[in-house]
């Protein structure tokens, strides 16, 4: 059995068959933490990461680059396509690994850190009893005297206890944050660049990742610095517009902004001129994650609320500080994330319960990785390209369909065919007449989800949207933010295939159009909704 260690208090555990003591050198010459060995378990096994496993080629690198120095909204107003999203953490919190974050704006409307000087973070031991932890794994650069940018889990997070190496060599490090707390890492008596494992133990309040605020007045929040004085002018004008003002205590300002925000709808089209991007965006309500928090940040630090504009590879969002501490608001907006994350195998963080409601068919962050992960789920029961779906002629009418080609739904092992039982080893899939797929029969004990379906057109056309709204249940409670797949079924005999996903909202309801593929040929289909489930929802079909 593997020897582990653990401390007095609680604490994530790290297999101590790849190293002794995990133990984070500071700037202030932290002693090592004392361990005492407990039992091995299997299951934290499989999610710990090897601290001394050599930096894969597909692994992202984090540098001593100044690619997050600053922030600059943009008039591309469009969803956008993501190629691909790196996770740090175990467990999973993806899209919202916290890259770079802006807390203060220019004159031109430039985001930027107000306090960019670096303090050295000091390593605790202490993980209070309202905590989460957390493992971080990342591959980073190092160089002399030179520090590179590296994530954390969100706002006020702390670190337990790391190790950076090469290898079996351990590297003195230290890690600092900024006045927004962007974290850096820094190795110290390298003799020349390097590339290196980071492994760190993290500890965070859970209320930081949401939660209902606090009830405060104005004079209770952190002051900041006012605005400069065209950026103020033009925020008032929007804080008409929304209807937002000092009047409100700051939690229904807040509330306001969100609901306001998160409002907002993709563009395809030209931004109306109002003099500024902030005043065009802000009024036209367009945009995407990134000109949300672009427009929140500005317009709530025009009320005098503490802001930050958080971002990533992959998504956007604000912070908000309630008087108590900092607190993450998602605002949607987010884009169509091509790979289906590669940590997905990873469990999933679930964050407190959402204090703001969301708009019918608003696109999370949450929806995004959601509907990425199901596509991965598809892809790899089938045995085919998560994006080789759609587009792609189907039905007994088309001469060049041939049964061959098909994508079944669910499983692609060749015996799996309505009528036959799924080889061992694949998914069994949905509503093809397999006898156990059925509501009930949901795995790992969780409540099988029922969806229930509408179609808002009563028909479909090639090229154009079919809409459908609905909602999911798994005993008798909502399943919200997840992923809903809809497949469209020939009355005939050829199997279904997949056209697109939805995702539920915080009342478990979906609503959406996706566009119907030009080669469909003409016919009768059948729409099938099922879910691949999450943590607390089990699987599910209409």
């Amino acid at each position: 059995m593997m020897a582990r260690t653990r401390t007095l208090l609680p604490v994530a555990i790290l297999p101590m068959g790849l190293i002794s003591i995990l133990t984070l050198a500071s700037a202030q010459g932290d002693k090592p933490i004392l361990h005492e060995p407990i039992p091995s378990d299997p299951a934290e096994d499989k999610a710990a990461p090897d601290p001394l496993r050599a930096p894969s080629p597909l692994e992202s690198t984090y540098t001593t680059g100044s690619e997050y120095g600053q922030f600059q909204a943009d008039r591309d107003t469009r969803r956008p396509e993501v190629s691909r999203y790196s996770e740090p953490f175990a467990p999973s919190t993806a899209p919202f690994k916290r890259l770079a974050a802006f807390d203060a704006v220019r004159d031109d409307y430039v985001l930027y850190v107000r306090d960019a000087r670096v303090v050295p973070m000091v390593a605790s031991a202490q993980a209070g009893p309202d905590e989460d932890l957390f493992l971080e794994d990342v591959v980073v650069d190092i160089a002399p005297e030179a520090r590179a940018r590296i994530p954390s889990v969100g706002p006020g997070a702390r670190i337990v206890r790391g190790r950076l190496g090469v290898g079996a060599e351990s590297l003195g490090f230290f890690v600092s944050h900024d006045g927004a707390d962007n974290w850096f890492v820094q190795a110290t008596g390298v003799k020349g660049p390097a590339v290196a494992r980071l492994v760190l133990q993290v500890t965070i309040p859970r209320a930081a990742f949401g939660g209902p605020f606090a009830d405060v007045g104005w004079l209770d929040l952190p002051r900041i610095p006012r605005l400069p004085e065209n950026v103020a002018r033009d925020a008032a004008a929007v804080r008409a517009a929304i209807g937002v003002s000092r009047r409100l205590r700051p939690r229904e300002a807040i509330a306001k902004l969100v609901e306001y925000h998160r409002g907002f709808a993709e563009g395809g089209g030209r931004l109306p001129s109002r003099g500024n991007l902030y005043l065009d965006l802000a009024l036209s309500r367009q945009g995407v994650c990134r000109h949300r928090a672009f427009s929140f940040l500005v317009t709530a630090q025009s009320l005098g609320i503490p802001t930050r504009m958080v971002l990533n590879e992959a998504h956007a969002w604000v912070e908000v500080h309630d008087g108590s501490l900092w607190r993450r608001i998602d605002l949607g907006g987010a884009g169509r994330l091509a790979d289906p994350i590669a940590s997905r195998e990873k469990n999933t963080f679930r964050p407190p319960r959402d204090a703001f409601p969301w708009p019918t068919a608003s696109q999370s962050g949450d929806a995004m990785v959601a509907e990425a992960r199901s596509r991965g789920a598809s892809s790899a029961a089938a045995g085919s390209d998560p994006n080789d779906h759609a587009g792609e002629p189907f039905g007994a009418d088309d001469p060049n369909d041939n049964a061959g080609d098909e994508a079944p739904f669910g499983a692609g092992a060749p015996n799996d065919k309505p009528g036959t039982a799924p080889n061992a080893g694949t998914e069994r899939p949905f509503g093809d007449g397999t006898p156990n797929d059925k509501p009930g029969a949901a795995p790992n004990d969780k409540p099988a989800a029922s969806i229930a379906i509408t179609l808002v057109d009563d028909v479909a056309r090639r090229g154009l949207p079919l809409h459908v709204r609905g909602e999911v249940h798994a005993d008798g409670q909502p399943c919200p933010r997840i992923a809903v797949e809809l497949w469209l079924k020939p009355t005939k005999t050829q199997p279904p295939r997949y056209l697109g996903t939805l995702a539920t909202d915080e009342r478990g309801t979906f609503a959406g159009g996706i566009v119907v593929p030009t080669r469909f040929p003409l016919g009768d289909y059948d729409v099938i909704a099922r879910t691949m489930g999450d943590v607390r929802c089990g699987a599910g079909t209409n």
